[in-house]
Order: C-alpha cells, then structure tokens, then sequence
C-alpha cells in the first residue's frame, strides 16, 4: 500500500532522488540574493504583446510615484492561467490610482500570441484570452534576461510569482499574485511596512537558498554515485539550521538520502528517532513520519525494529487524537498498520474500522481490513 504526502516540495525531493538541478550562481547564495527594499531591476523585455488597449506604455525604468507589478507566467501553467482574471480585475482596481502590471513569459512570441488566441474555457461571450488580457500589459522576453534578473536573482523556482515595485522603485513584496490584494493596497495608500515584511521574507528566501544549494551540492555527489560524500555534504549544509520546521524538512530529505545509499541501519534508525521526535508537534507530520517508518520496515529497508515501531504507532495515535476528517482517517490507517507490524492485531482491526467509518469502504483502507480480519482468524 502506498501513501502520497504534499510534505515537501516536489523539485527537492525529485533532486534528493537523483535529479540535478541547474541553478544560476546567484540563486544559490542567500548574500547576494534579490530581496524586499531591493532596487528592482530594469526591465529589457522584447515583445510588448498587450499594453492595455494603449493606457499603458513600455517600462524600462520605474518612475517615482508609480507602483508596479511585475508577474512572471507561462502559457503552460494552470494556475498562472487561472490567476489571469484576478490580475485583470486588479489592473481595473488600480489603474487610475498609478499602478501598471506587467506580466512577463520567457516563451517565444509565438507560442503566446497562439495561446491568446484560444477561446477561455467556460466563458459565456464565447471570450478569447487576448480579450480577457486586454487591460494589462502581457509580454514575452525569450532570451530570458528579466527572468534572470528577478527570479533567478530572487532565488524563486515557482510561477506564477509577482514582484510589488513600489513608488520609490524598490521591491516591496513577492509573492503568488493570487495573493497579493492586501500588500498592493497598502503600498498604494502609503501604509506598507516593507522592514517588517522583509524581516520575514528574508528568513524564508534563506532557506529556500539553502534548500536549492542542497539540490545542486548533494545532487552532483548522487549523480556519482559518491554516496558517503553525499550525506557528509548535506550534515555540513544543514547543520547550522535552526527552524524547526526546516530541521523537519531536512530530516525528511536525509532519510531519502539513506534508502538512497543504503545506509547501515543503525544510522535510519537514528535519523528516523530524531524525526519522529521533532514531528511530534505537528499532527500531519507525525503521520507522514510513521508512515515513513512503516513503509520502510515493510519494504525492507529497515530491518524490523519494534522500539521504532513501538515509537512511531505512539506519535501516530497522539496526531489521530488531535486530527478530523480524513487527516484522521489517514493517520489511523498508519495506527492500524504500526499495530499489524507489532503484531497487535486486534487493535490494528480497531483503528482501521475507526478509518473507514469516516471514510467509508475505501478499497484500499477495506483490503487491509480483510486482511487484518484473515491474520486475526488465523490466530484463533
């Protein structure tokens, strides 16, 4: 039986297992790193596809007193695509209050101006996405460079992702643009408290820094196979962590790494106690790290431990206590499943007929029941 968590982000976890990812110098140093009360960058773009109907003409530089937002987007992204007609209704929100957006693809012309012309899926005026789009500025720069310049410069991996230039032309905020309502009115009334923001954003732009040099250093050691390396790189990159929840995601991605080198157990063993122990705060993620312990014993990548065992199925119960709906029924899967690994059957019963009750006869919470149920006849 398999499990799927959205625990990490999936680019860090495809890099850990064995992809390489190619990353630009600056994004991988958090020193040099575009940040909140950055000057933003100029922009060189080469096509200026829509320009509002005229209202708006082409950026170079920020002038004073005018807030920007700056968007990067793709013909191929949902929810870049999705997120079009809140930057329209925002474009018409702000126009005559000094803002001007300008959404930016790195894809050939081309590609675009095919795209604008698709009809919008569901639309009542049978509307076309150059229509939807007409009251913004959407370009494409295909060499790349205002990318460069913002994202990768930014140390951003995802779009759509939107940069607030205020009216002093520095950034005041990034961010998905879905989100971006409240900011943009505060920059526009004056009231952003960009040093606060910052403060935050930074911590967050660090360790997604760190998080990138860990896919590039420890993904260039894996691609070798040079496996020892590889773990004593990544202690030496994420020792100085301090967030809890980075250590979390960290701990995580460590016990990829051993499955990945076949570490000697006592070292899983270790790995999977520290994380049981920092993921016992966290309800959801004291289940994603019993499952880990499950499925690993089950799998035999970890010779069968019933301290370990008998560890993880106490943090799982603990997070069913605390969880609902089918975050619980989830968990108490994991709680049914510890208890078959130590052989409690009729409690293992007990929690997987507690999941199904909330989530009725699912076919693979079902198929253990049946199973369960055949163990514990044998018994008899």
């Amino acid at each position: 039986m398999k499990k799927v968590f959205g625990f990490m982000r999936a680019t860090i976890v495809a890099a850990v297992l064995g992809g390489l990812v190619s990353l630009s110098p600056a994004s991988a140093r958090a020193d040099d790193l575009l940040t909140i009360g950055s000057d933003a960058p100029a922009l060189d773009v080469e096509h200026w596809v829509q320009n509002g109907e005229g209202k708006f003409g082409k950026v170079t530089k920020f002038e004073k007193d005018k807030v920007y937002v700056v968007e990067f987007w793709a013909t191929w992204c949902g929810p870049c695509v999705a997120s079009m007609p809140h930057i329209v209704e925002t474009q018409k929100k702000y126009a005559e209050k000094g803002v001007q957006i300008v959404s930016i693809s790195n894809e050939p012309k081309e590609t675009v101006e095919e795209f604008l012309d698709r009809k919008v899926p569901r639309s009542e005026k049978e509307m076309t996405f150059r229509d939807l789009t007409k009251s913004y500025c959407l370009t494409t720069d295909p060499d790349g460079s205002v990318n460069e310049s913002y994202m990768e410069a930014a140390g951003q991996n995802g779009i759509p992702c939107a940069f607030i230039v205020g009216k002093d032309g520095k950034i005041e905020w990034i961010g998905h643009p879905m989100q971006m309502d409240e900011p943009l009115k505060s920059v526009v009334e004056g009231k952003w408290d960009r040093k606060a923001f910052a403060d935050e954003f930074k911590e967050q732009q660090e360790a997604e820094a760190l998080q990138m040099k860990v896919q590039r250093d420890v993904g260039l050691l894996l691609r070798d196979k040079k496996f020892k390396e590889a773990l004593e790189k990544f202690d030496e990159l994420t020792s100085p962590v301090k967030s809890p929840e980075m250590k979390l995601q960290f701990a995580m991605m460590k016990l990829r790494l051993h499955q990945i080198a076949s570490s000697e157990q006592s070292e899983v063993a270790k790995t999977l106690k520290d994380t049981l122990a920092m993921a016992s705060k966290d309800p959801m993620m004291s289940n994603q790290v019993a499952w880990t312990v499950w499925e690993m014993t089950e799998q035999g990548q970890l010779k069968k431990d019933k301290e370990l065992l008998g560890e993880a199925l106490k943090v799982a119960q603990a997070a069913a206590d605390k969880l609902e709906g089918e975050p619980k029924a989830m968990t108490l899967d994991t709680v049914a499943h510890l208890n078959f690994g130590l052989g409690n059957i009729a409690d293992a019963i007990k929690a997987q007929k507690a999941a199904i009750a909330i989530m009725g006869d699912k076919d693979e919470y079902k198929a253990f029941l049946e199973e369960l149920e055949e163990e514990a006849n044998k018994k008899k």
